[in-house]
């Protein structure tokens, strides 16, 4: 036995010695491989200094050999990458920054923080940014377009229609074409709109009458009910304003409310709130609805997305309400929530930071 426990130290040792030389070339290869990438990575300290970087972050913050241990703010000092920095949670869609060298180049940049540490990369999406500055310009240069034959041919479908001589089988397909004209009318005015938004960088904001706003909103939508007959609620439980555009808002949370009527059965109940919350204000729309499956909820955002086709062409949407939606409130940086139980109903929140709000005492 006294033979046999030299034998088995031996060994350990020489398993762990294995073990140690196994980690330090895989390390040895993660290093080769993080500093052969094209984008730049940088490892921060609990500091925020600067601990390790592979060559394309030292082309790109021009960073020396001495520059270890330097704050990461002294290389990069664009306002957009200190706040983000600053608030970021795991998981994250990163930054995007225009560069401080070239106000040409456009860099995303996403931060992992691990234990005391944080792993930044930063990556060139110049290219990216311009392929969808290109298609942004050729949708709304498109729209634009098509908005001048669509009003000559809506003008002369209605003097058509009107006609009290037209033959009988003839009206039905004027009908049709005026249907399907005012549809496409619908589309580009919401394209228009889309890339109108989309384009437009920062815009004024102003204080907004909730009250006064939502009141407007749930007069429109009792006018719109006429057909639907639904029983709307309307619920204010503070009186604070919001700091915003007015124009966008109420289009945004009209559809929401629009919305709701279209795919609620008639006869339903439709309850719209604005209340405070530990952290800013929630407009809410609830109903009593169809319902939307969980496998649409991610995707409902996305341009033209349709649950059914069918469906969206009978309440004539455009498939774009809900993605000039999420451009509005990505402004306000307000954040859209929808809980739905299919076959029960709906319910799309909004929820608006504490800085976009306004006490009403205080305007």
């Amino acid at each position: 036995m006294d033979k046999i426990a030299p034998a088995q130290s031996e060994q350990s040792a020489l398993l762990e010695q294995i073990s140690t030389q196994s980690t330090a070339e895989q390390l040895k290869k993660i290093g080769s491989a993080l500093r052969a990438l094209r984008d730049a990575v940088i490892l921060l300290n609990d500091n925020d200094g600067l601990e390790w970087w592979n060559q394309a972050a030292q082309d790109l913050l021009l960073l020396q050999p001495e520059d270890k241990g330097q704050n990461i703010f002294d290389f990069i000092a664009v306002p957009e990458f200190r706040q983000y920095y600053e608030g970021t949670t795991i998981p994250n869609d990163g930054v995007h920054i225009e560069s401080w060298q070239d106000r040409s180049r456009y860099l995303k940049c996403e931060l992992t923080p691990f234990g005391d540490e944080k792993l930044l990369f930063v990556y060139d999406v110049t290219r990216l940014r311009h392929l969808e500055q290109m298609r942004q310009d050729f949708v709304a240069n498109v729209s634009h377009e098509l908005r001048t034959p669509l009003t000559v041919m809506m003008g002369y479908l209605e003097n058509f229609s009107d006609q009290p001589d037209m033959p009988p089988q003839w009206r039905r397909g004027f009908e049709l074409m005026t249907q399907q004209t005012a549809r496409m009318n619908r589309i580009v005015n919401d394209l228009l709109l889309l890339s109108k938004i989309e384009i437009e960088e920062s815009h004024e904001l102003h204080y907004i009458d909730m009250t006064k706003l939502l009141t407007n909103i749930y007069d429109d939508a009792q006018a719109y009910n006429q057909a639907y007959k639904h029983i709307i609620h309307l619920h204010i439980d503070t009186y604070d304003g919001l700091y915003g555009s007015e124009m966008y808002l109420n289009s945004a949370l009209s559809n929401l409310v629009i919305n709701a009527i279209k795919y609620t059965p008639k006869g339903g109940n439709i309850t719209i709130s604005w209340t405070r919350t530990s952290d800013g204000c929630r407009f809410a729309v609830e109903d009593d609805g169809i319902g939307i499956a969980p496998e649409h909820i991610a995707r409902l955002t996305e341009r033209f997305y349709r649950i059914d086709k069918g469906r969206s062409r009978a309440t004539g949407g455009t498939g774009l309400g809900l993605a000039i939606v999420k451009h509005v409130l990505h402004q306000h940086e307000a954040q859209l929530q929808i809980d739905s139980v299919e076959g029960e109903g709906s319910t799309f929140s909004v929820v608006f930071p504490s800085n976009y709000v306004r006490s009403a005492t205080a305007n």
